[in-house]
């Protein structure tokens, strides 16, 4: 009884570093809204963390306090976001290799008029680019912020803000049926998608950004944006 009781104790003595190496390996980020966009970002940060031991872990998580989650650490990152999160989420360093690229664009309802002569527009809470926008380019009509695209669409079509700021593949992936030419679209500006790590990861950056340079000049970046038809 007392060999069995010691044989034990050193077979948990042996497991015991090896799943503390194990869970070191995982890396956790929030689900994003589920867009091509989305499914080949996991894709591609996968492949490459795979080929750097890691392994990534998806789950479901409040998008408007995703950011603050990952700037404390609950999160170890995020999957893509702009480049100018990094001012305000002081813990959080860009991996310097642009994922994707998309427009942050104008729906409106008036023909003749510029967004500076809008009276109201509706944003989206957690999606930063448009708040970005505002920050540098000052509206001094009222701003709605909202949960969904689907609320900015119903405050649009239903005349209750002259105006809607949004990211268009997001609008193309919820909504894609949605009549725009009934509105008047306008590209504000391009922006492009990267890759975030908490500070704790910083030794992993030039790492996984060597390994996503490997796997663009291989062709696997091209191969995966054609799956998700990004070009």
């Amino acid at each position: 009884m007392l060999n069995k009781l010691f044989l034990t104790l050193f077979l948990t003595s042996l497991l015991l570093p090896v799943t503390s190496k194990a869970s070191s390996q995982h890396l956790l980020f929030n689900r994003p809204a589920d867009t091509p966009q989305a499914r080949y970002v996991i894709d591609l940060m996968s492949m490459a963390y795979n080929q750097l031991g890691y392994r990534v872990h998806i789950t479901d998580f409040n998008h408007q306090s995703a950011l603050t989650a990952a700037n404390n650490g609950t999160l170890d990152g995020q999957l893509g976001r702009i480049s100018s999160i990094a001012e305000q989420y002081k813990n959080l360093k860009i991996v310097n290799f642009p994922l994707f690229e998309f427009n942050l664009i104008l729906l409106k309802n008036c023909l003749q008029c510029s967004f500076e002569q809008l009276d109201s527009i509706a944003i989206q809470a957690g999606y930063p680019a448009a708040q970005d926008y505002l920050d540098n380019n000052p509206f001094i009509g009222n701003v709605v912020r909202v949960k969904s695209v689907t609320a900015q669409l119903n405050l649009l079509t239903q005349k209750k803000v002259s105006g809607l700021v949004l990211l268009d593949f997001i609008l193309h992936s919820k909504h894609p049926s949605f009549d725009t030419s009934a509105f008047q679209t306008e590209v504000l500006v391009p922006i492009q998608s990267f890759h975030f790590l908490h500070k704790r990861h910083s030794a992993l950056i030039p790492k996984l950004e060597a390994e996503l340079i490997r796997l663009h000049e291989n062709g696997t970046v091209q191969l995966l944006r054609a799956k998700y038809s990004l070009d």
